[in-house]
């Protein structure tokens, strides 16, 4: 899974809509339509439409309104390891779902997004809102809306006074995906358990802009959903009614775990959350990028990479599966840059920028140098290998809670050992200059 809202500017966070009593909440203006608005004309009126819709929506909490407000309702707990992630509330009606999303990571923030849906229970179109804060009542930061009807997607999204609309191809059957949210998968999980047995394809857009696809089925007299795509199986298990219990994608890109809970107080938990940001004691960024930067002989090296936490999660032969191509690090892929040829292990490596995979297994990794540079951390082509390296694994003397990649030199050395640690494990693999090079390799 990939992290949403890349193309809305400024920090990745996840909104959440007030706790408007239904009533309120379903007087919003009815679904635009492309013949009652000219697409030359969609992205003024659209957005208009949003605003007004918004400020329908979205109002002051009361206590009233934080009672859960009926059977179609449901709560998510969203978890990465031991760290609570996001809170999410969904309201789902024949004609379409309401839902909030508030989120701690870099910051505590709140999404507030609706679907509509047409008779086959297909989205025809979404409006999201994103609140700078945890609170509904406090500044708007940026919206979106999306019209699903044709087998494109038209966007549009508003930040301050500036906006941009964009067009796609997109399934009719496309859901919007509001990540670390959950709450529209649901509409997957019934298609699903509607065609038990039956294999189904299915679509899905990472809002503004990434259409993913794959595929869902549950067995004949399963209580789990499996939703297949190329980098993630995501297990929805239900009860006998239908209603997901539990989320989760053991081995995929994400980790993070939704479990079904009591309607949750969100303006509660966003108190919670936004003090916990003031003192210094919030999420922050999940995966921070970082950089590493050496000397070998008189080649530069740079690795650019993002640094996931263990989150008291065993992560080797769990998180990260056992002889399985790994992005060694979380988001875009791990670059890595020599100004001059560098021998990795017993492989000269050429000057130049590349991707590094890597194969964790129990006895030993392997290292994949890629000439491919620049994709997203799954998108992995082995067609693009230039080497794969055996490297060397050992135990830590501690766990290592954030992975991190290093270059140990001894003190006056032109070599070095370039290490992967993360939990209790470690991976090395000595760097050198190349002999006859003209750099300098060490004794």
């Amino acid at each position: 899974m990939r992290w949403p809202l890349v193309v809305i500017p400024g920090p990745h966070t996840i909104l959440l809509m007030s706790a408007a009593a239904p009533a309120v909440e379903r007087s919003c203006p009815t679904l635009p339509t492309s013949r009652a608005v000219p697409r030359a004309r969609r992205s003024a009126v659209a957005l208009a439409v949003a605003c007004g819709a918004y400020a329908a929506i979205v109002g002051p909490v009361n206590a009233a309104a934080q009672a859960a407000p009926g059977p179609d309702s449901s709560g998510f707990v969203i978890r990465l390891g031991v760290d609570t992630l996001a809170i999410e509330r969904v309201l789902t009606y024949p004609d379409s779902i309401i839902g909030d999303l508030l989120t701690r990571s870099p910051r505590t923030s709140r999404f507030a997004y609706r679907a509509y849906l047409n008779t086959d229970h297909n989205v025809v179109w979404y409006d999201m809102v994103h609140y700078a804060t945890g609170l509904a009542t406090d500044p708007v930061d940026a919206r979106m809306n999306a019209d699903f009807q044709t087998d494109s997607a038209h966007v549009i999204v508003q930040r301050g006074d500036s906006s941009r609309a964009m067009s796609y191809a997109a399934p009719r059957t496309a859901v919007p995906l509001l990540e670390p949210g959950f709450g529209l998968h649901q509409l997957v999980v019934a298609r699903a358990l509607a065609a038990r047995g039956r294999r189904l394809p299915f679509a899905w857009v990472y809002v503004p802009d990434i259409v993913d696809t794959g595929s869902i089925v549950v067995g004949p007299h399963d209580d789990t959903v499996r939703i297949m795509t190329p980098t993630d199986t995501i297990r929805a298990v239900v009860d006998a009614a239908g209603h997901v219990l539990e989320m989760t994608d053991p081995g995929g890109t994400f980790q993070a775990t939704a479990t079904r809970v009591a309607w949750p107080d969100l303006d509660r938990w966003a108190a919670d959350f936004m003090a916990r940001d003031t003192h210094g004691k919030g999420l922050g960024s999940l995966s921070p990028r970082d950089t590493v930067r050496a000397t070998i002989g008189t080649a530069m090296i740079m690795v650019d990479y993002s640094r996931p936490s263990k989150r008291g999660r065993r992560i080797f032969g769990n998180i990260i599966p056992w002889n399985t191509v790994w992005r060694t690090g979380a988001n875009w892929a791990t670059t890595f840059v020599i100004d001059k040829d560098v021998m990795v292990g017993p492989t000269r490596v050429p000057a130049g920028r590349y991707t590094l995979f890597t194969v964790p297994a129990p006895t030993g990794w392997t290292l994949i140098v890629s000439r491919k540079t620049g994709e997203w951390g799954t998108e992995y082509d082995s067609t693009a290998d230039f080497a794969r390296i055996p490297i060397a694994s050992s135990k830590t003397a501690s766990p290592v809670e954030r992975f991190t990649i290093a270059v140990a030199q001894p003190h006056g050395s032109a070599t070095g050992v370039l290490t992967l640690s993360w939990d209790t494990v470690m991976a090395t693999v000595p760097l050198r200059a190349p002999r006859g090079s003209g750099q300098k390799s060490g004794s």
